[in-house]
């Protein structure tokens, strides 16, 4: 946002008008953003709550210790340094394999409890905070993905009412009042992934987060694109579209298959990476988005995809005292000439249509 910002100022100073240092906020620039787990909170912080990228960072950083520090009774391990760390990961070792969640879901309330009532919408949301509801009638319209325990289906929890609304199908889905899931519900309905944090309960229905079906979520972006119009209005006429993964690691080709248990333990391992890959889920999308542009040249549609690669170093969702390692691996990977030279072509696309 930046940089849509310095292309901007560059305009008006060409028009002979005074610049604006004020920092660009996504929501008014995007109709629709979608987001899974971690890309659901801040769907929801951007879009929901209309917050600026600064704040959301911020506020992020300070959900990410909350939730993802390790307990022992009322002794926080992270605090304990190395020796915390190393008791810290044989505790959540130890609760995974007796069964319970390797943290709890309380911080995350109390987050997000936090978060609204720092930057609520309306008097409502500042009265109920993370009790008060997620849909509303606000700029920025968005979803969260989340799955249905019992039935594995997806859900998609929005911040507004479609007009064709896409009801689930499974026995039971179909009675859920999406008009009244508050925006605590919803969070942690997207952010319960197996093992990490407890499953999420909503009017009598189990939800695990979104990653299992929808790590990347951009199809169902796709798909919910005639949610921008009413019913007896055009289909919308899409511009640009951008994509922003949490970093990938490369595939190493060197990894040996093993044998016995070794190679059982591999292929589960390679399996569960496959089921959640976001960026086969990419490259399948900009490969239709590709054909799409082939058969409509009138109407192309710009899609961006922007995520970091770690290496060979696979980095858990849980380990928030690896983020200024993330950081480092982002910000080399915005010093490549290549996607730099992207990250332009988005900016200046955003900063025309905003004109």
């Amino acid at each position: 946002m930046d940089r849509v910002r310095e292309i901007e100022n560059e305009a008006y100073m060409l028009e002979g008008k005074p610049t604006d240092l004020e920092e660009r906020k996504p929501v008014d620039y995007f109709d629709l953003a979608a987001g899974t787990s971690t890309g659901g909170l801040i769907a929801l912080m951007l879009f929901r709550l209309e917050m600026k990228c600064s704040d959301v960072i911020t506020q992020y950083d300070t959900l990410a210790k909350m939730v993802f520090s390790p307990m022992l009774g009322t002794i926080k391990l992270s605090e304990l340094g190395g020796l915390g760390k190393f008791i810290g990961d044989i505790w959540l070792t130890v609760k995974v394999l007796t069964g319970h969640s390797q943290y709890s879901h309380r911080p995350l309330e109390r987050a997000i409890d936090a978060v609204v009532g720092a930057f609520p919408l309306d008097d409502d949301d500042r009265a109920k905070k993370g009790d008060a509801v997620l849909v509303k009638r606000s700029q920025g319209q968005m979803f969260m993905c989340a799955t249905l325990a019992d039935k594995g289906e997806s859900i998609l929890l929005r911040n507004y009412d479609p007009p064709f609304p896409a009801l689930p199908v499974s026995t039971g889905g179909r009675d859920l009042d999406v008009n009244t899931i508050t925006i605590k519900e919803a969070a942690r309905a997207t952010s319960a992934a197996p093992t990490y944090l407890k499953q999420a309960t909503i009017q009598g229905l189990n939800f695990w987060d979104g990653g299992l079906l929808n790590n990347n979520p951009i199809v169902q972006l796709w798909d919910s694109r005639d949610d921008l119009v009413p019913r007896d209005a055009q289909l919308p006429r899409i511009k640009c579209i951008v994509s922003l993964g949490t970093s990938h690691k490369e595939y190493n080709k060197q990894t040996r298959v093993g044998s016995g248990i070794q190679r059982f333990l591999n292929t589960i391992t390679k399996t569960v990476a496959f089921v959640t890959n976001t960026e086969a889920k990419h490259r399948d999308f900009d490969r239709n988005i590709r054909q799409y542009n082939r058969r409509r040249p009138a109407k192309e549609i710009f899609y961006f995809r922007f995520n970091a690669s770690t290496g060979n170093e696979d980095i858990d969702l849980g380990d928030y005292q690896k983020i200024p390692k993330l950081i480092e691996y982002t910000n080399e990977y915005l010093r490549m000439a290549e996607v730099d030279k992207r990250i332009d072509e988005c900016a200046a696309l955003l900063a025309s249509t905003n004109q």
